[in-house]
């Protein structure tokens, strides 16, 4: 375990704020600003998340405690495609783990034949008594190998059957749901369970007087927690920070878990004494579809605005050593198939001299979609044009980009959460000054065509990017002038967007403890 103590105290008395989330923290910008923002007016704030280290840590940051907590390993639900994955492959092996062990074991018997067939006579140490002939030990590991060989197979087929959704999800789906009704979450996804284990202790320990919830696993976690310290006579209140549209996942998110995430947050909203969340249109989602009394508050993923003096962090066009008259455009972000980078190399195939710089964590470039971009680029013969590069801390992001022409934001149209975002990019990308290249998605094109800072073009379709890209670099003043009026970064900064936020601590724990100061 590390702890340090946090570089700002809180004010005498301050009311103890505890955030949740279900992350490691670090890239998750809105979060951070929160935590920052609400220990600055003086509240006693702690944020609890996840732990990737398998070890606890405690440490200050920007005024507020950070607390990570490794999550514990549980097994899968018993649902119908694993009771039928068991009968229709019995001889897979239990594990991935234990298949990746029998497939090591396969190549270290293959290289000590190798290495027998190789030895010369007389040189080296005696034999044991266990030293089969050469030609019988070829025998057992052909036979072996086969043999394992087969249950690797068998193994490969299980996890193809395991990742298939279909009839089996819907039968278990509905058995569930009509025997627990929105305790369905019990028995569709364990990661509620492996959450509440692990943030539960250290949410009692803490001793809230807010439980700010951000997105929705952690918040039957915060409702059940507040049931124990109401019991003991704490007076405790939650607030339920709605990152996205539950419902309305449709990437790469499992059947059970996005009913079992759905039934989950219907059956503890009740326990919110608040909601805030991220646009205008989720606002009104939510609103109705759990029949609140009013419409949640809407805090933007703004960026800071001026802020404190940070050290110089560069900036992009410099960092890929790239002169003032080289066209670049940027994408800073999570890298994953909805949001579609691939259109972006594709596109500058079809726009000349053009040069992309990636902000993409490292992790996501290892991973297979980060790899399948590299080797796109390659393809295409425009690998020289791209530049991969790992985040910057988020108070800087907006300086590093604003050397860029432009910045894109290629999401895929159609997912429900998509068409309602107004994403951390499209207000970093306007503090930075860029010009916007956006896909058709319904609130950020609106957006965009609103204010006149960029050109919109069809989701998926890299000649029409390429086309508004075109648009942009043929005048690029033109739609930086969108941004002359002050008033509109100052409403996009998070400096504004966080007076909402203290609105709401207040109407629920009381005053801000530095008001006025």
């Amino acid at each position: 375990m590390t702890a340090t103590t946090t570089d700002a105290a809180p004010e005498p008395g301050a009311a103890r704020v505890v955030m949740v989330v279900p992350n490691r923290i670090e890239g998750d910008s809105r979060v951070q600003k929160a935590a920052a923002s609400m220990a600055e007016s003086g509240w006693d704030v702690h944020l609890v998340g996840v732990s990737v280290t398998g070890e606890e840590q405690h440490y200050g940051q920007d005024g507020y405690s950070v607390h990570k907590i490794p999550l514990p390993k549980l097994a899968p639900p018993r649902t119908l495609r694993r009771t039928a994955a068991f009968w229709a492959h019995p001889l897979a092996y239990a594990t991935p783990d234990k298949a990746r062990q029998r497939r090591l074991r396969v190549k270290i018997e293959k290289t000590e034949l190798e290495a027998r067939r190789q030895e010369r006579p007389g040189i080296g140490g005696r034999d044991g008594l266990l030293r089969p002939p050469l030609v019988l030990s070829r025998a057992g590991r052909k036979v072996q190998r086969a043999w394992i060989g087969r249950r690797l197979a068998a193994s490969k087929a299980r996890d193809r059957f395991l990742k298939r959704e279909g009839r089996l999800e819907r039968w278990d789906i509905r058995w569930w749901t009509a025997l627990l009704g929105d305790r369905a979450w019990r028995r569709l996804d364990v990661g509620f369970h492996r959450f509440e284990i692990a943030f539960r202790p250290e949410i009692l320990r803490l001793e809230p007087d807010l439980i700010h919830v951000h997105d929705a696993f952690p918040l039957g976690i915060a409702a059940r927690a507040a049931d124990r310290m109401r019991a003991e006579g704490k007076r405790v209140r939650i607030l339920y920070d709605a990152h996205e549209y539950v419902p309305g996942h449709s990437d790469g998110v499992p059947l059970h878990r996005q009913v079992a995430l759905t039934r989950w947050e219907r059956r503890y909203m009740p326990y919110a004494d608040a909601v805030v969340t991220v646009s205008g249109p989720l606002a009104a989602l939510l609103k109705a579809d759990h029949g609140l009394a009013r419409e949640p508050a809407v805090v933007l993923n703004a960026p800071l605005g001026a802020g404190p003096a940070r050290p110089d962090p560069g900036d992009i066009r410099s960092d890929c050593k790239l002169d003032e008259d080289t066209p670049l455009a940027v994408y800073s972000g999570w890298a994953a198939p909805e949001r579609q980078i691939e259109v972006m190399i594709e596109a500058a195939r079809l726009v000349p001299d053009l040069h992309l710089a990636f902000l993409i964590s490292k992790v996501r470039m290892e991973s297979a979609y980060g790899k399948s971009l590299v080797a796109l680029g390659e393809e295409l013969g425009v690998a020289d044009r791209l530049h991969f590069r790992d985040y910057v801390h988020y108070a800087d992001l907006p300086r590093f980009l604003s050397t860029a022409d432009m910045g894109i934001h290629p999401m895929r149209t159609g997912s429900v959460n998509h068409e309602i975002a107004l994403p951390n990019k499209f207000f970093e990308y306007s503090h930075a000054r860029l010009p916007l290249v956006v896909s058709n998605v319904k609130t950020m094109a609106a957006e965009v065509r609103r204010l006149g800072n960029g050109e919109v073009f069809a989701s998926g379709d890299p000649a029409s990017m390429a086309e508004a890209i075109r648009k942009i670099l043929a005048d690029k003043d033109a739609y930086r002038r969108a941004y002359a009026d002050p008033a509109l970064l100052e409403e996009y900064s998070w400096e504004h967007q966080a007076r909402k936020y203290t609105a709401l601590y207040e109407e629920l724990i009381g005053p801000a403890p530095r008001r006025g100061a």
